[in-house]
């Protein structure tokens, strides 16, 4: 993770200057991770940490209002990430999945312990697993489709996510959306074959099922 962040900031002030400086938040202070941590009563990923020390999520009020990262989501600052947990860890047990990859606990489809990261502002969301199963890494990034009743890992890590987004905006997988341009607002918009809205039809996130099928 060393230099994900770096690389992501330079290619942000390249392409994409006003997410950088308008949508995205300053830094996380500490005493907002240290109340996280507190009342998840779960250590945060040091990764995870480090990243709300980079930004501390992306502001919908900004001018800016359509700024998005790694798939075209919402970071979600940690005031947002703390009011759903408090609120999930308050309500009864929901269904399970409909479908789970290996890894994943089936168990319940909104468990508290999987901390919100980001938002599709639609039915998708990206969550850091603080409650993996004894065959998954504790802090996995797991994609869950709320719509679908699915969910399955898209990265090992926060790292290893901030390493993927970075190396797919210098591949070229990542435009601004042209509808938003002609706001004047600018929103990342990945490739196909990488969106996560189309796990079902690409290759990259069709496999992270295939075993759970």
């Amino acid at each position: 993770m060393t230099d994900s962040l770096p690389r992501i900031t330079a290619w942000l002030a390249a392409h994409a200057p006003r997410i950088l400086t308008e949508s995205l938040n300053p830094g996380a202070l500490e005493v907002e991770l240290a109340e996280l941590a507190a009342a998840v009563g779960r250590p945060l990923p040091a990764d995870y940490q480090q990243l709300y020390r980079w930004h501390n999520g992306l502001n919908e009020e900004a001018d800016n209002f359509w700024g998005s990262l790694w798939y075209g989501m919402r970071l979600l600052p940690l005031a947002e990430v703390l009011a759903a947990y408090q609120y999930q860890a308050g309500q009864p047990r929901t269904s399970p999945l409909r479908r789970a990859a290996p890894g994943v606990a089936a168990d319940v489809l909104q468990n508290p312990h999987w901390l919100r990261l980001s938002h599709d502002w639609s039915h998708g969301w990206l969550l850091v697993d603080l409650a993996p199963t004894a065959a998954s890494t504790y802090g996995q990034v797991l994609y869950l489709d709320e719509l679908a009743e699915l969910a399955f890992p898209v990265a090992g890590s926060v790292a290893e996510l901030l390493a993927t987004f970075a190396n797919d905006l210098e591949a070229g997988l990542y435009s601004l959306d042209e509808g938003a341009l002609e706001f004047g607002d600018e929103f990342l918009r990945p490739a196909d074959h990488i969106n996560l809205d189309n796990w079902a039809q690409t290759k990259r996130w069709r496999n992270a099922l295939t075993e759970s099928a």
